[in-house]
């Protein structure tokens, strides 16, 4: 059974591309199935935390609309971050899901037994990952990821 779920952003909740306009400003996209998947894990008793190495206004943004029991963003140590959510949470290690695509997810990888990839992660993460899902970041792999966490734990996802 897991017990928690925790999402990278860059890549994951979003499809790693950033758009900046004349001003600086950057824009980022996200499919609206993965923001569903966030509240039909939630609904279902799993607690949801993002990870991401950003410390940005997107960030922060991503913090305020889906208000995840686990919140680390500027965090280039991952792994430290999921043995700390490990210990506030009491989830055993095989009861947490991690999702990342990049360098940065590669000890968590290494380290816990739920892990996904998203379709576009690097070859490293995909290489390592339990379930190498079929969709893009930013374009319904959390969505993909909730399906089969929910099926694993006996909840459906509503659909």
């Amino acid at each position: 059974m897991i017990r928690v779920v925790l999402l990278d952003i860059d890549g994951v909740l979003t499809d790693g591309k950033v758009i900046v306009d004349s001003t600086g400003k950057e824009y980022k996209r996200m499919d609206f199935r993965d923001v569903d998947a966030v509240y039909a894990l939630r609904g279902a008793g799993i607690k949801v935390g993002l990870v991401t190495g950003e410390d940005t206004p997107m960030a922060k943004y991503f913090q305020k609309r889906f208000k995840p029991d686990y919140f680390y963003s500027g965090c280039k140590k991952k792994l430290a971050a999921v043995e700390e959510v490990i210990a506030l949470s009491g989830a055993a290690p095989d009861e947490i899901c991690y999702m990342g695509d990049g360098r940065l997810d590669l000890p968590v990888f290494r380290s816990l037994q739920c892990t996904a990839a998203p379709s576009n992660a690097i070859r490293e993460v995909r290489d390592l990952a339990k379930y190498k899902l079929s969709f893009a970041g930013g374009d319904g792999c959390v969505m993909e990821l909730a399906e089969k966490i929910l099926a694993l734990n006996g909840a459906s996802s509503g659909k």
